[in-house]
């Protein structure tokens, strides 16, 4: 599949850090949906750089999960799946929870005009990929209030890893993840840990059912907030 909206890298300098980050966001607007082959070669004439720094990201995207090798094919986006799905959701039911309760407790207010500018640019996205990048900002920086970088650092794995099947539902989801997100940003705001943390929960737990509603084939794995 060719790559006819994605910006050539221009001039010296271009690595496999910037391909890499490149071809992510390809994967994650679903620019490169599932499935797709990622040809070295093709890619390397298409984005602008040798095919050595193309072969470094498809190599590390492997080995973050994103793409996956076939014997005697070569490189394919990997498939969204029921199993990763249902990991994905309940690591984020415990971890983004425990982290909104932090962030309650130790945001700033510097932290909290970041917050009420996500959520401004949240209301006024109409396009679904701006909605799920928007959407995951947000629980990025509200992780960030927590102030505990491994858990910030571990927020935003799981959040990139979410856009993956968040995209699908942005739109219908918009009007409840604003409402959600505003009381989040009110419960910082009074440093009401324990609202913080319930919102934070239930939040994703109905995310979590709206992705199943949209994607049937995931319907199967959802066992409700306690996992399999």
């Amino acid at each position: 599949m060719g790559l006819p909206r994605l910006e050539r890298a221009a001039g010296a300098g271009n690595t496999g850090d910037r391909v890499r980050d490149m071809l992510a966001e390809g994967i994650l607007s679903g620019l490169l949906p599932p499935g797709t082959h990622l040809n070295a070669d093709s890619l390397a004439k298409q984005i602008g750089v040798s095919h050595i720094p193309v072969r470094e990201a498809l190599r590390s995207l492997a080995a973050d999960g994103w793409i996956d090798y076939r014997p005697h094919l070569g490189a394919y986006v990997r498939a969204r799946t029921e199993d990763e799905l249902a990991d994905l959701f309940e690591a984020r039911l415990e971890l983004e929870g425990r982290t909104t309760a932090l962030a309650a407790e130790r945001r700033t207010a510097d932290q909290l005009a970041e917050l009420d500018a996500i959520l401004t640019r949240q209301a006024a996205a109409e396009d679904p990929l701006d909605l799920a990048r928007v959407n995951a900002e947000f629980h990025i920086a509200v992780a960030a209030c927590s102030q505990n970088e491994w858990m910030t650092g571990f927020v935003r794995s799981l959040s990139m890893r979410a856009r993956f099947y968040f995209s699908t539902v942005a739109p219908i989801r918009k009007e409840e993840s604003l409402r959600d997100h505003r009381a989040i940003v009110e419960a910082l705001r009074r440093r009401d840990s324990a609202e913080a943390e319930r919102i934070g929960r239930a939040h994703v737990a109905s995310t979590r059912a709206d992705v199943a509603r949209a994607w049937p084939g995931a319907e199967a794995n959802q066992q409700g907030p306690e996992g399999r």
